[in-house]
């Protein structure tokens, strides 16, 4: 078994008894116990390839002997026929645990040889630069129905999956954890630092002492149990909806998450709190836009993701704190009209400059 000598003694009697399931056919270890950089309080990434029919990845995190433990839930046809780009860095990191037929290890020995290559990295830049498009749409959306605060909120997340072109292009990992220092290093290999400075700019994390940090730290931990709180209560609406988004609710809601949450936060705040406001900001996104989607399902109103913030601030189900606590710790209390416009105009030419350069970019710097 291909796993840490420290590892081990904690987790083969878990990897036992995933290996006795039939439906699951691999096992691998991936993320930062993998790489060979994990902190202390880093959790452990298991990916699991399972013969169940299903078309996503979701995940489940459990406690082994007090070690956190992420486990990845994709299905087997992902491994063995086409292995989509969102996936491509955990198969290429991956260390093969179990293999019952030889098709995850089939997968990671062809992701080796094609994870470089020009034609795969355009793969999964295109990927992320269909995503930024679709959260500048909503951006725009909300700045033309008047939310200011959700046009920002969009924007960020669009300049965000523009800075992973950059990461991949310039042969970084993209971690959460260390997405600012990559992301740094590789805009200034590729001569466009001006656009990583523009997106810590947007973001507001050069400002922030690591005194700040601690403060937005704090304030999380007390957002996330409201948020655990009235998923707890409400969970029975999950059952309608879809099952990515169930599990996720239902990743987010328990407290081993959290834990394991504030523990790596606050190690990463000693050691570059910066990287940590940005890890800060961008798990509390994903969590407040699913939380949002609970929310209009408990009042049974349409949601709409461009208006994620107006929604929670409008609402009379949600309580306050969460909303107030959100918009501190996204940097999006006080956003006029004039700040929303120029923080979509920025983002929007952003995403020009690097549609335009990104095919030019890959042939110079990866092929």
């Amino acid at each position: 078994m291909d796993v840490p000598s420290k590892l081990r003694s904690i987790l083969d009697p878990f990897i036992d008894d995933l290996r006795a399931r039939e439906t699951i056919s691999g096992i691998g270890l991936f993320g930062s116990w993998s790489r060979g950089d994990a902190a202390p309080s880093s959790d452990v990434d298991l990916l699991i390839v399972e013969s169940k029919d299903f078309d996503y990845e979701y995940v489940e995190r459990v406690e082994v002997n007090n070690c956190l433990v992420d486990l990845n839930y994709v299905p087997k046809r992902w491994v063995t026929h086409r292995v989509p780009p969102e996936i491509d860095q955990k198969i290429y990191e991956t260390k093969v645990i179990f293999d019952r037929d030889g098709s995850l290890t089939k997968a990671k020995n062809l992701m080796l040889k094609v994870y470089w290559r020009p034609e795969r990295v355009e793969i999964r830049t295109e990927a992320h630069l269909i995503e930024a498009d679709t959260y500048i749409g909503r951006a725009r959306m909300a700045f033309n129905r008047g939310d200011y605060q959700s046009t920002k909120f969009n924007s960020i997340l669009g300049f965000c999956s523009l800075m992973k072109i950059l990461t991949e292009i310039g042969k970084k990992p993209i971690l959460s954890s260390f997405f600012i220092r990559n992301l740094e290093s590789a805009s200034k290999n590729l001569n466009m630092h001006s656009l990583y400075e523009n997106y810590v700019k947007l973001m507001g994390l050069a400002d922030l002492s690591k005194a700040d940090v601690k403060v937005m730290l704090n304030m999380l931990s007390s957002v996330w149990r409201s948020i655990m709180d009235f998923t707890a209560i409400n969970f029975s609406f999950t059952k309608s909806f879809h099952p990515k988004v169930s599990a996720k609710l239902n990743y987010y809601r328990h407290e081993n998450f959290l834990k394991g949450l504030i523990a790596r936060l606050m190690d990463l705040t000693e050691e570059a709190h910066i990287e940590s406001a940005h890890y800060m900001f961008h798990v509390l996104a994903d969590a407040i836009t699913h939380y949002a989607f609970l929310l209009s399902a408990v009042e049974g109103v349409r949601f709409d993701y461009a208006t994620t913030m107006k929604h929670i601030s409008e609402s009379k189900s949600s309580p306050a704190e969460i909303y107030h606590g959100a918009v501190n710790i996204l940097n999006i209390k006080d956003v006029s009209k004039g700040e929303a416009e120029e923080t979509l105009k920025s983002v929007t030419e952003a995403a020009l400059n690097i549609r335009r350069k990104r095919k030019d970019l890959i042939s110079q710097f990866i092929g």
